[in-house]
């Protein structure tokens, strides 16, 4: 697993989960810094992953139509392994599929969409709802 962001919200990913699971993360991850050119994002990909072999690849970016999310599309064209790549991450969806890095990619995929649709509430809404409730009891 790979989260591409920018700047020092792929560390902070990682880091939270760290401190929620209590251990290191099994993962990757790799950010455009500040002053950084495509090109450099690129080595950088590169190195940290081996996309000619090996097990599957779920990579998690940012934003869709981010350099992040466009260098890692020029990857999944040239690589040699099954990957899929998610655009649109929040802490929530890192930590879904972080937990359900064994399962079939595909079928985590598919999940980790509708998850997503979930995790962004209404808060004011679902205080209303709670204190109609409340009152009707």
């Amino acid at each position: 697993m790979l989260i591409l962001s920018h700047g020092a919200l792929a560390s902070g990913y990682y880091q939270t989960m760290k401190m929620i699971l209590g251990e290191e993360p099994n993962l990757a991850y790799c950010a455009l810094e500040e002053g950084e050119s495509s090109e450099e994002l690129e080595h950088k990909l590169a190195s940290i992953i081996d996309w000619g072999s090996g097990s599957p690849l779920l990579v998690m970016a940012d934003i869709y139509s981010g350099s992040p999310c466009r260098t890692a599309i020029m990857h999944l064209f040239k690589a040699k392994k099954e990957c899929y790549l998610i655009a649109g991450i929040n802490l929530p969806l890192v930590m879904e599929a972080y937990m359900q890095r064994n399962s079939d990619l595909q079928t985590v995929l598919d999940h980790l969409v509708e998850t997503a649709k979930d995790n962004v509430i209404n808060v004011n809404e679902r205080l209303l709802k709670v204190k109609e409730n409340s009152e009707d009891e």
